[in-house]
């Protein structure tokens, strides 16, 4: 049979960009195919440089049996270091595969996959598609992919799970790509969980703040309303890094040549020259947001339009004596609420959001200035103006401070808080259709922009006036006094539900814990104690316990409480994986398994009181 041919065929219908990165490939000669000394005449690869066998040759399989037999307990997520002639991947799919597996293999060379075409029938990996062949891939290219897989279904569920399988041969050969690709794991990781946030209580105080601006969001027009209404035309982001300096005063006269968006602390360090953003992106939860409208006028911000996050605190809108355009985050409460108003998957940082504004209006290219994202000469973080001054203290911590990649120079020094803007950064760039230009002139580099100076910018792309505010005036369109009736009659009924559902969650949370607390007392006291262990009764115990678990995987919990609990809650499913992954005694994982459901069922109890408590608050603003 034709390997290679039918190969060939599967990879050019089913994954195009990799069977043309094969079909151009030029072989270097350095790989040879031979047939092994085992009894089944497995094929082998030879190295020719280093005169070495890329797997044993007497028995290219059974290691690879041996050594996934002592790794593999919970085959969900799996990551392969070298993709050789495919034996560790085919022989993990044979022995452990799951519907919920995802299998991501990466590899620098091309040559050894390119040989696996010829002499292994590799059809059913390829039309698979929770297999990922990341085959001849940049290593810089490697964090995306990973966070994008990550938050697939419940994979990230299974970080502290996860397994990593060797080619040694692969791994020895590349000892610094796969260092890196390390590397760019743990940033995935760690990005992927800051996504669904660290602290619940943290999150609480967002939502409590979208139920008390519930009014701002009944009364005001939503982003969705501006949609593509900027298409192809030119926008800029105004951050308030230090670099911001050097060229905010050639904004001036350029007010008309494209969508001026500015991050929140932008506006004032604006004012100081008399210039002012068309749109204005807030999203910080904290009463520190709202000193940065602290003293603005109605004249300094006429024609400027607050395009706020509604999990900002009220007073941030209160110190705003402007208008309002209502923009979601991604979040299930919103969807909840069935009000639309435009939903945008925005970053940590007010300018993360001003990008993604630009872009939802449809904006090309997308300019950035001032977005250092670093300290600047003198360790300066900040521009001249900035509400906290131009050195705040809180990024000076030695242990917070590393290094990355300038626009300019080798090296410049950031800080963890903006190294998670400039991942995010890198994530949006590289999902940008259009262009993205780096005017900050300075700073840190965002892979995939287009470094240039904002005067060449302003000359090639700043030319035609474009009516912002006119066109934004008459596009938008507030909610009449019958709407705004309507949408809070609805909201008192949708209210009304979710306190009655969050008192039926309790319920069964408490009705779970009788479970673990019996298995615990019962099962694991008793175990302690005598050494006793009554397999019937545990298992009884232990699947009355789960009883609630449904519940919190349906649909209605996901829209009301999910962004509230979701980072206690992922983190209580990783670590229960982590335990099912581990080594112990089946017992055992039983065991600590129990003890962690009971944790997360009390520590859920008072988080859905608490949420309980702030729909109350909800309640009294809808009147």
């Amino acid at each position: 049979m034709d390997f290679y041919k039918k190969n060939l065929e599967n990879l050019k219908k089913y994954r195009p960009q990799l069977y043309e990165r094969i079909n151009s490939f030029v072989p270097t000669g350095n790989y040879m195919i031979i047939t092994s000394n085992h009894p089944k005449k497995y094929p082998n690869l030879f190295h020719k440089p280093s005169n070495s066998y890329v797997y044993d040759n007497n028995d290219p399989v059974t290691p690879i049996v041996q050594e996934l037999r002592e790794k593999i307990r919970l085959p969900i997520l799996n990551v392969i270091f070298g993709f050789g002639l495919g034996y560790e991947l085919i022989t993990m799919i044979q022995n452990y595969f799951s519907n919920e597996s995802a299998y991501i293999v990466v590899d620098p060379e091309i040559e050894p996959f390119y040989n696996a075409l010829k002499v292994i029938d590799l059809e059913s990996i390829i039309k698979n598609q929770y297999i990922f062949l990341f085959i001849g891939e940049p290593a810089s290219s490697m964090f995306l992919n990973f966070r994008n897989i990550l938050m697939m279904g419940n994979l990230k569920l299974h970080v502290k799970a996860m397994n990593i399988i060797d080619n040694k041969f692969s791994l020895t050969m590349n000892p610094s790509y796969f260092k890196e690709i390390i590397n760019h794991l743990k940033d995935a990781i760690k990005e992927v969980l800051l996504h669904y946030g660290n602290d619940p209580w943290d999150s609480l105080i967002g939502i409590e703040n979208i139920f008390l601006n519930v009014n701002e969001i009944i009364k005001n027009p939503g982003i969705n309303q501006l949609k593509d209404k900027f298409k192809g035309k030119p926008g800029i982001v105004v951050a308030t890094g230090p670099s911001l300096n050097k060229n905010i005063e050639q904004l001036k006269g350029l007010e008309d040549k494209a969508v001026i968006c500015a991050a929140d602390a932008s506006v004032r360090v604006m004012k100081r020259y008399g210039l002012k953003p068309h749109l204005v992106t807030s999203l910080e939860r904290v009463l520190a947001t709202a000193k940065l409208f602290e003293g603005l006028t109605k004249e300094d911000v006429e024609d400027v339009y607050l395009s706020a996050c509604p999990v900002i605190r009220p007073e941030t809108y209160a110190n705003f004596p402007g208008n309002r355009i209502i923009v979601y985050r991604n979040f299930a409460t919103f969807q909840w609420l069935e009000i639309e108003k435009g939903i945008l998957d925005i970053g940590p940082s007010a300018a993360n959001m001003a990008f993604k504004v630009l872009e939802y209006l449809g904006c090309n290219p997308i300019i950035l200035i001032g977005q250092d994202l670093a300290f600047g000469e003198n360790d300066v973080t900040h521009a001249k103006g900035a509400t906290f001054g131009e050195k705040e203290q809180q990024y000076y911590s030695p242990d917070r401070i590393l290094e990355v990649e300038g626009n300019y120079v080798p090296k410049i020094k950031t800080t963890d808080v903006w190294y998670k803007f400039l991942k995010f950064y890198e994530k949006d760039v590289a999902e940008y259709a259009g262009t993205v230009i780096n005017a900050t002139e300075g700073g840190a580099k965002i892979p995939g922009t287009k470094i240039m100076s904002f005067k060449e910018v302003a000359d090639q792309y700043l030319t035609n006036d474009l009516k912002v505010v006119d066109n934004i005036k008459a596009t938008l369109r507030y909610p009449t006094e019958d709407e705004i009736l309507k949408y809070r009659d609805m909201l008192k009924i949708k209210v009304n539900d979710a306190i009655n559902f969050a008192e039926e969650v309790i319920k069964e949370l408490n009705k779970g814990r009788v479970y673990t607390e019996r298995f615990q007392k019962e099962i694991i006291e008793t175990y302690e104690k005598t050494g006793r262990f009554d397999e019937s009764l545990a298992n009884n115990l232990f699947n009355q316990l789960q009883l609630p678990l449904p519940l919190l995987g349906s649909k209605k919990f996901y829209e009301i409480f999910m962004h509230f609990v979701q980072s206690y809650y992922i983190t209580s499913f990783i670590e229960i994986n982590a335990v099912i992954a581990s080594s112990l005694p089946e017992h055992k994982k039983n065991f600590s398994v129990v003890a962690l459901v009971d944790d997360m069922y009390l520590v859920l109890i008072k988080l859905i009181e608490a949420m309980r408590n702030s729909m109350r608050k909800m309640k009294e603003q809808l009147g």
